[in-house]
């Protein structure tokens, strides 16, 4: 017995003080996989978590040590140099107030911010998208003064590699609850369930996207090759789960004529009943780091499309990424749709359609049209899908945080 009380409190003594770092907990992809990270670590180690704003979250946080550092984002460049001042200060006494062992940063804001502050222990900073690699000057430093620069796919860690010409940046995949993704998916949403409703009626079939408002997501895009859609599929629905102010995109649906047939739900603090519900989950993004919603529609059972963008997708939905992003085109992968790349520009003009719009259509089209090709994509979604799991995750985390070799 008393050995077991020793063994206890020797391991207890011997867990390293983590601190993670974002810039906010509302709905996004890398707040998501922060909060996540915290639970996953939370046996092995003693997880805070700091955000620069945390007002209304879209986490459950129960149980979590959350600080808000009263750091919001600034207006103004001199407001902005100023904040990043500010939230250095505060995480240099954070970091010293906690004994902090492993200070690991998401994002450009948060990753300038842990650099910033300096402190005990190890600087892990995390890039989740290709658009953190547009201010090359910026990242050569974090490169350099970071203990560790995380990538979460292949793609990305060779071009930050490139851009910076240094090597060594490590890998790790988002996790995925793939078990409990199928439980939350059988919650009552009324909003859902109305739609379900009229669709079986019509027999009309459902397109979800997911993702807060933000550029990079390419909703545009989407909403003019659902358009085209429309015109062929008048019954079909497209849903778009996200937070942020869609009032522009609104105004596109309605000059589309379209406005009737798209649902901009907002918020949803469990959308996974509509990734579940969805005939087909659709992808835009001019770039990505690793979609979170694109793995977890998959897990799901839901067919999906993708545009081949910077970075992700390529990795999820095929078996050799290297391949499929040099090559030309629009590709049927071995787990989903690959649309090439579209136009970077963004056009609220309902009368122009692009291209890439028109092949996104077709993509949708086909899919939707033939049975055998979805319920095909379905299962090998799924099975896909569970390779990402949590476990593989914490295996490789805890690689890092005992200074072995990462595990591949």
């Amino acid at each position: 017995m008393e050995k077991d009380v020793r063994d206890r409190a020797d391991a207890a003594a011997s867990k390293k003080n983590v601190l993670l770092i974002v810039p906010k907990l509302d709905q996004g992809g890398l707040e998501r996989v922060c909060v996540r990270t915290a639970r996953i670590m939370g046996e092995d180690c003693r997880v805070f978590i700091a955000a620069f704003d945390p007002s209304d979250p879209a986490y459950d946080l129960t149980g979590l040590s959350v600080y808000d550092l009263h750091a919001p984002a600034a207006k103004g460049k001199a407001g902005k140099v100023l904040r990043v001042f500010d939230r250095a200060r505060k995480l240099r006494k954070l970091k010293k107030k906690l004994a902090i062992d492993v200070a690991y940063s998401f994002g450009p804001t948060a990753n300038r911010a842990n650099v910033a502050a300096g402190g005990r222990g190890e600087i892990w900073c995390g890039l989740r998208s290709f658009a953190d690699l547009e201010k090359e000057r910026e990242l050569a430093v974090i490169a350099q003064k970071s203990s560790r620069l995380i990538c979460c796919s292949r793609a990305l860690a060779k071009e930050a590699e490139k851009r910076c010409s240094f090597s060594g940046a490590d890998v790790l995949y988002n996790p995925y609850r793939i078990g409990e993704l199928a439980g939350q998916a059988k919650e009552q949403d009324p909003e859902l369930e109305a739609l379900r409703a009229s669709l079986r009626e019509t027999g009309g079939a459902l397109v979800v996207s997911m993702g807060r408002k933000d550029y990079p997501k390419g909703y545009w895009h989407l909403l003019k090759a659902f358009s085209l859609l429309a015109e062929k599929m008048p019954a079909a629905r497209l849903a778009i789960v996200g937070s942020g102010d869609f009032s522009e995109y609104e105004a596109l649906a309605q000059g589309l004529g379209i406005r009737e047939h798209v649902i901009f739900t907002g918020l949803k603090k469990n959308p996974f009943p509509w990734l579940a519900a969805a005939d087909l989950y659709v992808g835009a993004s001019l770039f990505e780091g690793f979609p979170n919603a694109l793995v977890e529609a998959m897990a799901l059972g839901t067919p999906v499309i993708s545009t081949n963008c910077m970075t992700g997708p390529a990795e999820i939905l095929t078996a050799d990424y290297e391949k499929t992003m040099s090559a030309d085109g629009d590709l049927d992968g071995e787990y989903g749709i690959l649309v090439a790349p579209l136009e970077p520009e963004e056009n609220l003009d309902p009368g122009v359609v692009t291209d890439g719009e028109r092949r996104l259509f077709l993509a949708m089209e086909r899919m939707l049209a033939e049975e055998g090709l979805r319920a095909g994509y379905a299962e090998a979604a799924r099975l896909r899908a569970a390779e990402f799991s949590e476990e593989a995750y914490r295996k490789k985390l805890l690689s890092y945080l005992s200074a072995g070799l990462p595990i591949e």
